[in-house]
């Protein structure tokens, strides 16, 4: 049987802003600004690696600057809170350390391809670690909504989940042995808590192809920790404004979103690939031509694979270090023949994208539930996402995407926000605090914050395949083990 090949080019990407179509208006600037009644002298953030800034697969100074808790304290100021300075865990640039101790950070390293992942540079390092007290931002990379009460050495849990992110944010046990201890701690209390803890949940389980975890955290037991968390937030500090986020559909993203509907479009209907469907470990037993209503979903480091479907090879398992399954042949042509199917880890199916789906739903409402009894009130997350999915988002005629690079509004590990992304959400959470709490906290401009690489914008109106090194793939899977 010939051999059937991937053309290299089959993803578009336009750094040209798209047409504008329905979408969102963000708001313009208020036309006065200040707190209304209220008095906020202390802010603090809670989260994951949303919360922290991270972006391309790294925790660095560049980002950091713009995640959007830093982003919300500065309008604060602007609307006049007495905050100080908003004190974050900085890791100096190029950034946090992958596990050879090289920076993690993903960077354009050739623009033939394009190439992107880590350049393989020495890691960067603390920048402020000797602050005498709790950080204001205690959002850390990786952290699920169990890690917000669990007192676990944070030394031992780093070790365990190789996650260095735990003792960079925390520090020392002096201050709190886990996020609320410290939160508690913090002087003086916050006036104004934003929590944004869950995604973790059911984002290990997706980038994973649902592989590792094998499933969500359950439905059960994410209402008994939110309930738990928000019932020591609020004891702890009972007149503080409490701005809770919900958690955004897994495939409104481009990690999910950017690499099916090129392979589609190239196959023309005329291949079914072959893959393994959730918990499968040999011959392919599922099948699509990507075209179909909720097709599978090819996630993004399968990128580095995909150009090869119908030629005989077994790079996934070499590159990952991964031995071959019983019955699986590598001299087979990839991805079209089921003895060599695409592997459960690089593909999302139906039925992972349904589990997915359920638990987030089943999330979103307990956290409206509990958030509604414990006086927070919530950022609708998931129809921002959603509604940008589909419509784009409309800021003075210039309109941002979830494409992959040209969208404008996911770094290039297409799962984090760019620093115009957390622009956005910031605005977002801004629009909830000036309606909920009576304030004219100031929208951030978007157009001042940085955006996509330059270099990238070679590729305007062409089409190219972006190409993810091993270790950038390794490197995102890392935040979830």
């Amino acid at each position: 049987m010939k051999s059937f090949k991937i053309l290299a080019g089959i993803m578009s990407v336009v750094l040209a802003i798209v047409i504008p179509g329905c979408s969102d208006e963000a708001p313009s600037d208020l036309p006065k600004s200040d707190l209304g009644s209220n008095t906020v002298t202390k802010y603090v953030s809670v989260g994951n690696s949303l919360t922290a800034g991270y972006q391309s697969g790294g925790l660095y100074e560049d980002a950091q600057m713009y995640s959007f808790p830093n982003i919300i304290a500065q309008q604060l100021s602007k609307a006049g809170a007495s905050l100080g300075k908003f004190e974050q865990p900085i890791w100096g640039n190029p950034g946090s350390p992958d596990a050879t101790g090289k920076a993690s950070r993903y960077e354009l390293i050739s623009l033939e391809g394009p190439v992107i992942g880590p350049r393989g540079v020495a890691a960067g390092t603390g920048t402020n670690t000797a602050l005498a007290r709790p950080y204001d931002n205690l959002g850390i990379p990786g952290a699920v909504l169990f890690d917000f009460l669990d007192t676990t050495d944070f030394i031992t849990k780093a070790t365990a989940r190789q996650n260095p992110f735990f003792p960079h944010v925390l520090r020392s046990a002096t201050f709190g042995k886990s996020i609320f201890e410290q939160l508690r701690n913090i002087s003086p209390k916050p006036d104004i808590v934003t929590f944004w803890l869950g995604n973790n949940d059911v984002l290990g389980f997706a980038t994973s192809g649902g592989a590792n975890p094998n499933a969500p955290t359950s439905a059960a037991a994410f209402g008994a920790l939110y309930a738990q968390a928000l019932d020591s937030l609020r004891a702890a500090l009972p007149n503080a404004k409490i701005v809770v986020a919900n958690i955004p559909d897994v495939r409104a993203i481009p990690y999910f979103t950017t690499v099916g509907p090129a392979v589609a479009a190239d196959l023309k209907g005329a291949f079914a690939i072959s893959y393994q469907k959730h918990g499968t470990n040999g011959p392919g037993d599922g099948s699509s031509y990507l075209t179909e209503q909720n097709p599978p979903l090819l996630i993004l480091p399968s990128s580095s694979y995909v150009t090869q479907i119908g030629t005989p090879t077994g790079k996934y398992y070499s590159s990952n270090n991964k031995p071959v399954p019983p019955g699986v042949d590598t001299t087979q042509m990839l991805g079209l023949n089921y003895l060599n199917p695409i592997p459960d880890a690089l593909i999302l199916d139906s039925a992972e994208q349904a589990t997915a789906a359920n638990a987030i739903a089943a999330y979103n409402l307990t956290i409206a539930q509990v958030a509604a009894a414990k006086n927070a009130v919530v950022v609708d997350i998931n129809a921002i996402f959603n509604s940008i999915k589909k419509d784009g988002y409309n800021i003075s005629g210039e309109v941002y995407t979830a494409d992959y690079v040209s969208g404008g509004l996911f770094s290039l590990d297409g799962v984090h926000p760019s620093s115009r992304g957390a622009g956005i959400v910031a605005n977002e959470f801004i629009k909830v605090m000036n309606s909920k709490f009576g304030m004219h906290i100031p929208y951030v401009d978007i157009s001042t914050l940085p955006g996509i690489p330059a270099p990238l914008a070679k590729y305007a109106g062409k089409k190219f395949m972006p190409q993810l090194t091993a270790s950038a793939s390794k490197n995102i899977r890392d935040l979830w083990k």
